[in-house]
C-alpha cells in the first residue's frame, strides 16, 4: 500500500534542492545527539536558535546567520528527547530524562546576548514530560511521568506556573496543537479535538477514526484553522490531511502523502501556504499547500536525520535540528513549482484489441498550459517511433484522458505523460523527462507499459497434503501449499477458506487444529485465479481424539495490559487477551517507528497470553508495544531505564 499511495500524490513532482539555500551549519557537540528546536527573538530584534542537546539546551545567536554562535548552555537531565517552547522572554524545556534536574525547566532569556539563566525547575505537577505547547499564556504539557494526560498550566506568573486542569479523556497523548479554545491531541490511535474554553474543565469534542498500522504522532493546523496536517511516525502513510470545518466530525481528504524514499516523517509546521516538515532520513522538506487537499513538493534540503524545524523567525530563516549533526540555518525560496502528475489507473495487461483510455490528474500551483501523452509500440524486437496524443476535450477537474488506438495481440505499449505550466516548468510521469517545443520531447529513463495478451490458464504442478482426505490429531499445525504457474505470466491470486469462511490470501496456508470441537471434519479450499480462469482444490481434514476445553479460560474482551514492571531494566512482561480465534500480532517499536522485536505473529485461539520483552542491548528510552488482533488495535508505552 505504501508504494501505491506514493504514486497517488507524488508522481512526477521531484523538486531540486535549489529552492532551499544553506546559510550555515553548527555542530556544538559532535559526539552527542540533538533533539527538538525552537526560535526566540530578543526585544532588540536579534534572532536565536534554541536547540535541545543530549545533556543541555543550547542558546545560539543568529546575529550573523552565516556564523551562528553558542552564547550559553543550560544543563539538564540526560535525555534523547528535549522539547522547547517560548513564552514572552522565557523558554520552557521538558525532557523524559532521569537524574538531577528533572521537571519543567524555565529559562530567563532577558539577559541575552550575555547569558541565559535557569530561574526555576518546577516539579510541582510532574517530573518528566515528552512535549509541550504554549498558546495565549497557557502551557499544555503531555506525556508526563509516562502517563497519557494533558496538564494545563497558567503562565500568568511565568516563573511559577499554576495548573488549572489535568485532562485524561483521551489515550496517551504524544503531542498537541493548540489555538484559542481548541486542542488537537495526537492520541496514538486517533486525533482528538478537545475544548479548552474553560481552562479548568476541558472536554473532548470529537476524534478521528483509526488508520491501521499508524501512530498519531503530531501535526499542525492550516492558518485558516480548517485543515489539520497529521504526521504518522510508523512510516505507513506519513502525512494525512483532515478537514475540520465541522469540528464534530473528521473528514480524511488526503489519506497519504509520502516521500518516494520510504523515509519516516517526524514533525510538521505550517506557515502561510507552506508546510515545513522534518524527515528522519530526508531532512527538511517543504510542501506547497496552496490547495490544502493537494499538497505538492516544493523544496528539500537533506541534512541526513532531521528531528525538528522552526520556520517562524521574522527574517524568514528556517532552523533545522539534525539528530546527528546539530543546527542548520536555511533559507527557503518559495516560488512556482512544477506540475504534479498522478496516473489514475495503472495496469499491465489488456486482453483485447480495443482502444485503451489512459487517465491522469495534473495539478499545479498556477496553470497547466499543455499535457501530451507519448506512446510507442514494441512488437518482438521492432520499436516504433513516439506518437503523441492530446485530450481534445480538455481536462475535467484536472483529469486528462488520452485514447490509445487498439493494437494487435502480442504488442507491448510503452508510454509517458508530459505537462507544462505557465512558467514553462515541465514534469513527466514517470519522472526524468524534459524539453520544450514540444513539451516533454526528451523521454524519461523508464516508461509505463501494458501488453496485449490473451490470458492462459493457471497450471497446477503439485500440492500438499497430497491426499485430499486426511485424518490428523488435534493440536497439529497442518500446512497447505501448492505450485501453480500461469501460461500467460499473469499474476496469480489465492483465496483460502475453511468451512466456507475466508482465511488467507497467501500462497500457502496453515490450519490450526487446536480450535473447535472434536471429532470434526474441516473443509479446506483454495481458489487460484489469474483474473480470468480459476483452479480449485478441496481437502477434507478429519480431526479426531477429543480434547478437554476449559470454558472458564475464555476471555470476555480484547485487552493489552500495561507492561510490568514499568519502567523496566532489562526485561518486562506484556499480557494480552483475545475473545475469538484469529491472527494475533504483538510487536515492539522504537519511536522511529522501526520494529524492535516481534513477540507474537501467528494464528492464536481465544485466551490470555503473556510475552516477555528482553531489552538487553537496547538503548534506554521509550518503546511502543502494539497489539493487532482482527479489527482490534491497542498500543502501550514502555520505559526502559539503564
Amino acid at each position: 500500500m505504501k508504494r501505491f499511495l506514493i504514486f497517488l500524490f507524488l508522481i512526477g513532482a521531484v523538486y531540486a534542492q535549489s529552492s532551499v539555500e544553506l546559510i550555515s551549519h553548527l555542530n556544538p557537540t559532535p559526539s552527542a545527539r540533538y533533539s527538538d528546536i525552537w526560535g526566540y527573538v530578543a526585544p532588540e530584534g536579534t534572532e536565536y536558535a534554541l536547540v535541545g542537546g543530549y545533556t543541555q539546551t543550547f542558546i545560539i545567536s543568529l546575529s550573523d546567520p552565516s556564523n551562528p554562535v553558542v552564547v550559553d548552555e543550560i544543563g539538564g537531565p540526560t535525555s534523547i528527547w528535549r522539547d522547547i517552547k517560548v513564552h514572552e522572554n522565557y523558554a520552557y524545556v521538558t525532557t523524559e530524562g532521569s537524574g538531577a534536574g528533572k521537571g519543567l525547566q524555565i529559562i530567563d532569556l532577558s539577559f541575552l546576548p550575555d547569558s541565559a539563566v535557569l530561574v526555576n525547575t518546577s516539579t510541582q505537577y510532574f517530573n518528566t514530560a515528552h512535549n509541550l505547547f504554549i498558546d495565549d499564556g497557557f502551557a499544555y504539557v503531555i506525556g508526563t511521568n509516562g502517563s497519557g494526560g494533558m496538564h494545563i498550566l497558567d503562565l500568568s506568573d511565568p516563573v511559577n506556573p499554576v495548573e488549572t486542569a489535568y485532562y485524561t479523556g483521551s489515550n496517551y497523548i504524544h503531542d498537541v496543537y493548540v489555538w484559542d479554545d481548541t486542542v488537537v491531541a495526537a492520541a496514538e490511535n486517533s486525533y482528538d479535538l478537545i475544548d479548552v474554553t474553560d481552562k479548568y474543565n476541558p472536554f473532548k469534542i470529537s476524534e478521528s477514526f483509526t488508520i491501521p498500522a499508524t501512530y498519531a504522532h503530531s501535526g499542525w493546523m492550516t492558518e485558516d484553522k480548517r485543515y489539520f496536517y497529521g504526521t504518522e511516525e510508523f512510516n505507513n502513510v506519513d502525512i494525512t490531511v483532515w478537514d475540520l470545518q465541522d469540528r464534530t466530525s473528521w473528514q480524511l481528504v488526503v489519506p497519504s502523502w509520502e516521500m518516494p524514499t520510504n523515509s519516516t516523517v517526524h514533525n510538521l509546521f505550517i506557515k502561510g501556504n507552506y508546510a515545513h516538515v522534518s524527515y528522519y532520513s530526508d531532512g527538511y522538506v517543504v510542501l506547497d499547500i496552496s490547495n490544502p487537499e493537494v499538497p505538492l513538493l516544493a523544496g528539500q534540503y537533506n541534512t541526513g536525520n532531521a528531528w525538528g524545524c522552526y520556520p517562524y523567525l521574522p527574517s524568514g530563516l528556517v532552523l533545522i535540528s539534525d539528530i546527528n549533526t546539530g543546527l542548520y540555518v536555511l533559507q527557503f525560496n518559495g516560488g512556482d513549482i512544477p506540475p504534479n502528475i498522478q496516473q489514475i489507473e495503472n495496469f499491465n495487461i489488456v486482453t483485447n484489441s480495443d482502444p485503451v483510455t489512459l487517465k491522469f490528474q495534473v495539478v499545479d500551483d498556477s496553470n497547466i498550459e499543455e499535457a501530451i501523452l507519448y506512446y510507442r509500440t514494441v512488437i518482438d524486437s521492432s520499436v516504433s517511433p513516439w506518437y503523441t496524443l492530446n485530450d481534445t476535450d480538455g481536462p475535467t477537474d484536472n483529469i486528462y484522458e488520452f485514447i490509445v488506438p487498439g493494437q494487435q495481440i502480442g504488442t507491448e505499449v510503452e508510454y509517458y505523460l508530459a505537462a507544462r505550466d505557465d512558467f514553462n516548468h515541465v514534469s513527466t510521469a514517470p519522472e526524468g523527462g524534459s524539453g520544450l517545443n514540444p513539451t516533454g520531447k526528451n523521454p524519461p529513463p523508464e516508461f509505463y507499459h501494458y501488453q496485449i495478451l490473451i490470458p492462459g490458464e493457471p497450471v497446477l504442478t503439485s500440492y500438499s497434503p497430497a491426499s485430499n482426505d486426511t485424518t490428523i490429531s488435534p493440536g497439529t499445525l497442518l500446512k497447505f501449499s501448492l505450485n501453480v504457474t500461469d501460461t500467460s505470466s499473469l499474476p496469480l491470486k489465492y483465496n483460502w477458506s475453511v468451512n466456507g469462511l475466508r482465511r488467507s490470501t497467501s500462497e500457502s496456508f496453515t490450519l490450526n487444529t487446536f480450535l473447535g470441537i472434536v471429532p470434526r471434519t474441516d473443509t479446506v479450499k483454495v481458489i487460484v485465479t489469474n483474473g480470468y480462469y480459476n483452479i480449485e482444490i478441496v481437502w477434507n481434514i478429519h480431526i479426531e481424539e477429543p480434547t478437554s476445553v476449559d470454558d472458564n479460560s475464555q476471555p470476555i474482551e480484547y485487552s493489552l495490559d500495561q507492561n510490568y514492571p514499568n519502567p523496566f531494566n532489562p526485561s518486562t512482561n506484556i499480557s494480552c487477551s483475545i475473545p475469538d480465534a484469529e491472527h494475533v500480532s504483538l510487536k515492539v517499536y522504537n519511536l522511529l517507528g522501526q520494529t524492535v522485536i516481534t513477540l507474537i505473529d501467528e494464528f492464536r485461539s481465544a485466551g490470555e497470553y503473556n510475552a516477555s520483552f528482553d531489552a538487553e542491548g537496547l538503548s534506554a528510552g521509550i518503546y511502543i508495544a502494539r497489539l493487532d488482533a482482527g479489527a482490534y488495535i491497542k498500543t502501550i508505552k514502555m520505559t526502559l531505564l539503564k
